[in-house]
């Protein structure tokens, strides 16, 4: 396989430049997108848990509790709510828990997407595996995080909310801002991936004939 230097260095070509000049975004992309999803797992808010303040009236009222990604991932956030019945004859204390082991692979698409980024910044070269494993990352981290935000929102302490509880329960910060710097990042880079893959073909294309046309003109001048 042909290297960044022997395709890019000294190739005048149009497909040549813009592979040189666009390069750097596609490195940039993974990179940022899975620095942040690390940073902003460790370091963020990702679940908050409470009764709404507009229902003043509900026993045991609570104010909403923030709860990090590892809390999550670790251990169980655990809560009770006394619940009464329909037509308020009967009231009962139900005890629940959430957790979701399955957050940490957020933080490890994040690291394989700064893996990726690495290696292309090693080499320079958009091979078509890394490609392909760059739309993979990106899919994987939308994909986990829409997981956790139908799981956090719809999913958390159902024994209460089944119950009839008033419990709110919610993604915070952390899931909202990721999922902006992911979508942000994979837009971009996907949208260049394409272009690049192409503008390398044709700057290899056009080493080669430079090559071919070079080997030409030697074998022309020891001829005459």
């Amino acid at each position: 396989m042909a290297t960044y230097a022997e395709v890019i260095n000294s190739n005048p070509s149009y497909s040549a430049k813009r592979y040189a000049k666009r390069l750097p975004i596609v490195i940039l992309g993974p990179a940022i997108g899975g620095l942040v999803l690390i940073l902003f797992f460790f370091f963020l808010p990702w679940f908050s848990t409470g009764q709404p303040a507009t229902l003043a009236s509900a026993v045991n009222l609570h104010s909403p509790v923030n709860v990090s990604a590892v809390t999550l991932g670790t251990s169980s956030v655990n809560y009770s709510q006394t619940v009464t019945s329909n037509d308020g004859s009967t009231t009962q204390l139900i005890s629940d828990s959430y957790s979701f082991p399955l957050i940490w692979a957020i933080p490890v698409v994040g690291l394989i997407q700064v893996v990726l980024a690495l290696l292309l910044l090693k080499d320079r070269v958009l091979t078509g595996w890394i490609a392909l494993a760059i739309r993979l990352s990106f899919l994987a981290a939308l994909l986990f995080e829409v997981i956790y935000f139908a799981s956090s929102y719809f999913l958390a302490f159902g024994a209460i909310k089944g119950a009839g509880g008033q419990l709110a329960t919610f993604p915070v910060a952390g899931l909202w801002l990721s999922l902006l710097v992911s979508a942000v990042t994979a837009i971009v880079t996907l949208i260049i991936l394409p272009d690049l893959r192409w503008c390398w073909t044709l700057a290899v294309n056009d080493s080669a004939r430079a090559i071919r046309f070079s080997e030409l003109r030697e074998r022309n001048a020891r001829a005459v």
